[in-house]
C-alpha cells in the first residue's frame, strides 16, 4: 500500500457476490494514469469492502493484487454503510466511488480529475456510461432526485397528459446529456462512478447509512447541491456499466428495498406533507395501474417471448442516414431507458447486452431524436432460465 500522505486517489468498491467483476474493475483501475497534485504521476489505493458475499465468492477476492485493501464485513451492512467504511479509510485527496460491475475506459481517471479541478463549483463529477463494451448503447442520466419526479412518475399512470409531459421532458434532457461533448451541469449523477474531493465528503457526512440500497446516491447530491456545488458530467470520461449486476440473484429482493428506500427518501427530504403526498400519487398510480398497462399496448408490436437478440426494424419508407434514436427500457414510455444513435431504420440488440438483462418484459422505441417524435414501439418478453 502507498505510504500515508501520498496518495492522491482512493478508489472504493463494495463487492456483494459479484468477484468476477470486480477482479475486472480494479485491473481497469490499475491500468489508468492521471496527474497528481503536484504534476507527477497520480497515485492511488484501492479499498474493496466485501459485504457478506458468499464464502465462494469472497474468496476470490484472494485473486487481488497484495496492495488492494480488502475490509471483509460478516453481515451486509447495506451499500452506502459499506462504502462509508471505505470513506473512512481514505486517504487521497480525491474519492472515487466505483460499482463493482464497472470497467473504466482509458483517459477516464484523468478525464474526472481535469473536470473536478477545472470547473468552479463543481462538487462532485461522473462520466459518460455505456451499458456495452462496444460503446453503442448510452445508460441514462440519472433520474432527477425530487420529490415532482417522484409523483409525476406515479400519477403518470392515471393521467395520460402528465405521463406524455413527462416522457417528453425526460427524453429532451436525455438526448441533450447522450449527445454532450463537453462538460455539462446536471441534477442528478449516477453512483455508479463518481470522483468527489475527500473534503467535500467530509462536510456533507459522507453517505447516510439509512439507504441500505438505491437512493443512496440521490441523497447525497442533493445533499452536495445543497452546499451550493454543482454536479457535472465529464463526457471525456468513459466508463462501461454492466448494469445491475448483484440485483440478478434477487430482483424481488432489490425492487422492495428499491421502494423502502424511496419512501424513505421523500421522507428525509419533503417531510410528513411530502410523504403525505407521496403515498397518495402512489396509491392512485396503482389504481390505474392495471387499466393503463393495457392501454399502453396500444400501438406496440408485441413480440412475445424471445430467446435470442431481437432486431427491430421501421416499415418500408422509413430509411434514413439520418441517426435515430433507439431506447430500450422496461418501461413502454421509456423513462427510464437506455439509448442508441443508429442511422438507418434498423437496430439489433448485441448479444453482450441480451445476455446481462435480467428476465422479464422490456420495451424498444424508435424516436426521431430532433422532435422526440416516436417512430415504432416493439415489446418483447426474455423468459427466466426456467421457462426458456
Amino acid at each position: 500500500m502507498t505510504d500515508v500522505g501520498s496518495v492522491d486517489l482512493s478508489v472504493i468498491i463494495v463487492n456483494y457476490n459479484v468477484s468476477d467483476l470486480v477482479l475486472q474493475a480494479v485491473e481497469s483501475v490499475s491500468a489508468q494514469r492521471f496527474a497528481g497534485s503536484d504534476g507527477r504521476n497520480g497515485r492511488f489505493e484501492i479499498v474493496v469492502i466485501d459485504n457478506a458475499s458468499r464464502d465462494a465468492d469472497a474468496a476470490m477476492l484472494e485473486r487481488l493484487p497484495p496492495s488492494v485493501a480488502v475490509i471483509r464485513n460478516r453481515t451486509n451492512l447495506g451499500f452506502a454503510a459499506a462504502n462509508n467504511q471505505g470513506i473512512e479509510r481514505a486517504r487521497g485527496r480525491y474519492v472515487f466511488l466505483l460499482n463493482p460491475d464497472t470497467r473504466l475506459l482509458d483517459g477516464s481517471v484523468e478525464a474526472l480529475r481535469r473536470c473536478l479541478d477545472r470547473h468552479p463549483g463543481a462538487g462532485m463529477v461522473g462520466p459518460r456510461i455505456w451499458a456495452d463494451d462496444e460503446r453503442t448503447l448510452q445508460l441514462p442520466p440519472g433520474d432527477p432526485p425530487s420529490l415532482s419526479f417522484l409523483i409525476g412518475r406515479a400519477l403518470g399512470e392515471a393521467v395520460p397528459w402528465i405521463r406524455r409531459w413527462r416522457t417528453r421532458r425526460w427524453l429532451q434532457e436525455a438526448i441533450r446529456f447522450w449527445r454532450a461533448e463537453v462538460p455539462m451541469t446536471v441534477t442528478m449523477l449516477s453512483g455508479a462512478c463518481l470522483m468527489v474531493d475527500r473534503e467535500t465528503l467530509r462536510r456533507v457526512g459522507g453517505f447516510d447509512p439509512g439507504f441500505f440500497l438505491y437512493y443512496e446516491d440521490a441523497d447525497l447530491c442533493r445533499r452536495i447541491r445543497r452546499q451550493g456545488l454543482r454536479l457535472v458530467v465529464a463526457p471525456a470520461a468513459e466508463v462501461v456499466h454492466y448494469y445491475n449486476q448483484s440485483a440478478q440473484a434477487d430482483p424481488h429482493g432489490a425492487w422492495s428495498h428499491a421502494m423502502v428506500s424511496e419512501r424513505r427518501f421523500v421522507r428525509v427530504h419533503y417531510g410528513p406533507l411530502g410523504a403525505a403526498m407521496h403515498r397518495a400519487a402512489l396509491a392512485l398510480g396503482r389504481r390505474a395501474a392495471h387499466r393503463s398497462e393495457a392501454a399502453d399496448r396500444i400501438g406496440v408490436i408485441d413480440l412475445g417471448a424471445v430467446m435470442q437478440p431481437p432486431r427491430f426494424e421501421l416499415p418500408v419508407g422509413s430509411a434514413s442516414e439520418q441517426a435515430r434514436l433507439w431506447q430500450i427500457s422496461p418501461d413502454r414510455w421509456g423513462v427510464p431507458s437506455a439509448g442508441a444513435f443508429v442511422p438507418g431504420s434498423a437496430f439489433a440488440l448485441s448479444r453482450a447486452v441480451w445476455d446481462r438483462l435480467m428476465p422479464g418484459r422490456y420495451y424498444v422505441r424508435a424516436v426521431d431524436p430532433d422532435t422526440c417524435r416516436a417512430l415504432g414501439c416493439w415489446s418483447w418478453i426474455k423468459p427466466s432460465p426456467s421457462e426458456s
